[in-house]
């Protein structure tokens, strides 16, 4: 199928990578040429390709499994997504990635991750999703702890690597519960078909699984511990594509969540987590982490987007938050470069070197500020517009909307006001950051600022999925003024300083509450040890009532065993007596 060759030089390019340890130079440039010839064949895809293909894969009895993909425009959008973002991390990771010794693991695990989201991005049945998730699982807990030596790296591929298992059992729990219901794995079948009462289970387990994949309560917390990795795997996986599998997955299957009346719980979700990832944002203080807890921000909104039923707005901000987030990441990587790789708070230096670098970064803070008119702006605007007439949902998004300008805007101003303890430390030099580096930046800046005109062709490409709510000015000019407040009281807070009052410290507390959720987990799993340890408690005492069981059923054929002595007198004597036994017990019957 045409379709799968996007995938074909990716996979390509892996393999040489895994058996090119001699050669770690051409390497890096072989992975960027598959990548540009899987962005060409994408675009053929799009202006060729049918809207559905399947082939057989194997057959199991009667079955016929086939690998389905499709080009639907949701399927497109991501695909695209990925196709544009490979290149451009590609090209970002030749300058990023320096030593010759992790050139071919990097860039294998690199190129099987592209691919393997490239699939997923196709798939238009269960069976060609689940090959993707899996795949996207295994090179997420590569990717995230590529530096093992690192503290804590390891550590965050296994929370990493033990959420996604979660989601990804119960992912496969919920495909074959919908092969009994409606006994095919085709997306486009299952949705047209009536909906079964009892789908409400499988689909409950696949809304857990996209939780799990896409950072949302309860499983938000391994994400800013994902950072841990290469930023060029935060720029690409931890963004702009893995994290949003489970965003994609609803928004294709929301037909069913909606027949089924799971909506509220999406939208529940989405808002919990838009919550816990503004307020931790605004009181982290690592460079990355402040990213972090940003992008899970986001996809709650796409999530509280599609609990509204409005997929056009969701997709909207799926598209555009790529770009924004994605630049801010790769700046964050190339001013930790001039920081000597120092993961801290000092985002923004003077100096000319610096200076073309901070106009791409604001950029970036703009947009995702929702400032009129970058594409941030349209994206957040359309999530708002859909939940104008939810007034309580709205409320909450416009106290988003202030909190997101507040913390991206400390993000990118407290630096320029430095404690006098850091007066005497050495002045960042971005002179020594590669063009490699700076390239993607600068095209991703770019796409930022197109990516508007996009916003504006996006609802008639999504038509088939519904209509988008339209703006209105007094919308717009609401969430205007409250990004404007925001960009105000981070100047004024942070960049004029704010003293360490009770107050402030207890605003720490309470705003930083991802310790509550990793005490979550820990009294999770503390339950887990405990459960284990009264089964292991109860398997003992199983063992230890079996074995007497069994002593003394070896005792008593022990006992036996001497009754076969060889004498024939013997038994003739317990013949006798057995008689003997039979006509008393006759006799006392009969009387």
């Amino acid at each position: 199928m045409l379709a799968l060759f996007v995938v074909m030089p990716l996979i390509i390019a892996a393999f040489i990578a895994l058996l090119g340890n001699e050669l770690p130079e051409p390497i890096k440039y072989i992975a960027l040429v598959a990548s540009l010839i899987s962005l060409a064949l994408v675009l053929v895809v799009g202006f060729n390709a049918a809207s559905s293909q399947s082939t057989t894969w194997f057959y199991l009895i009667w079955y016929q499994f086939q690998i389905t993909t499709s080009t639907a425009p949701l399927n497109m959008l991501l695909l695209l997504i990925v196709a544009v973002m490979t290149p451009l991390v590609i090209t970002y990771s030749i300058g990023f990635m320096r030593v010759p010794s992790e050139q071919s693991r990097y860039y294998f695990e690199t190129c099987i991750f592209a691919a393997a989201m490239m699939l997923f991005a196709i798939a238009g049945d269960f069976i060609t999703m689940l090959m993707g998730w899996g795949l996207l699982s295994l090179a997420s807990y590569l990717l995230i702890g590529f530096w093992h030596g690192k503290d804590g790296a390891s550590s965050a591929a296994r929370k990493a690597v033990t959420v996604a298992l979660i989601g990804d059992v119960l992912m496969m729990i919920a495909v074959v519960m919908v092969w009994d219901l409606y006994h095919t794995f085709s997306f486009a079948a299952i949705i047209s078909a009536p909906a079964a009462p009892a789908a409400w289970l499988p689909l409950l387990f696949v809304l857990i699984a996209a939780f799990a994949k896409s950072a949302q309560f309860p499983f938000n917390e391994w994400l800013p511990d994902a950072m841990e990795g290469p930023t060029p795997t935060s720029a690409f996986l931890h963004s702009s594509t893995m994290v949003k599998a489970g965003v994609f997955v609803v928004a294709v299957l929301l037909p069913l969540f909606a027949k089924l009346h799971l909506l509220n719980v999406i939208l529940f979700v989405g808002i919990v987590t838009t919550i816990i990832g503004v307020t931790n944002a605004l009181t982290e203080t690592r460079i990355k982490r402040i990213l972090a807890y940003s992008t899970i921000e986001d996809l709650g909104l796409m999530f509280i987007a599609l609990g509204l039923n409005a997929v056009v707005a969701a997709m909207m901000l799926f598209v555009v938050q790529t770009f924004y987030k994605s630049l801010l990441f790769m700046s964050a990587g190339a001013i930790m470069k001039a920081n000597d790789d120092e993961d801290r708070i000092d985002l923004v230096q003077s100096g000319a070197a610096g200076k073309p670098l901070l106009i791409a970064t604001v950029i970036g803070v703009l947009s995702i500020a929702g400032i009129f008119p970058l594409s941030g702006f349209f994206g957040k605007a359309s999530v708002y517009a859909s939940a104008a007439t939810d007034m309580p949902v709205y409320l909450v998004l416009l106290a988003v909307g202030f909190a997101s300008s507040v913390y991206i805007f400390r993000w990118l101003l407290l630096p320029l006001k430095k404690p006098a303890a850091q007066q005497s430390r050495k002045t960042a030099n971005f002179s020594f950051i590669p063009m490699q580096m700076l390239l993607p930046i600068y095209v991703l800046a770019a796409l930022v600022v197109g990516a508007s005109l996009a916003c504006l062709r996006l609802p008639s490409y999504l038509s088939a999925y519904g209509q988008a709510a339209p703006l209105s000015l007094i919308g717009i000019a609401a969430e205007t003024i409250v990004a404007v407040l925001g960009i105000a009281v981070a100047y004024v807070y942070f960049k004029r300083g704010a003293k360490k009052t009770f107050a402030n410290r207890l605003a720490q507390e309470l705003f930083y509450n991802g310790v509550f959720v990793n005490a979550f987990y820990a009294s999770v799993a503390g339950l887990v040890v405990a459960a284990s340890s009264a089964v292991d408690a109860l398997d003992y005492e199983l063992y230890r009532f079996v074995k007497m069981l069994a002593g003394a059923v070896l005792g008593f054929a022990e006992m036996l065993r001497h009754v076969e002595n060889g004498q024939a007198n013997s038994y003739m004597l317990v013949f006798l007596l057995g008689i003997l036994a039979m006509v008393i017990i006759f006799a006392v019957v009969m009387l």
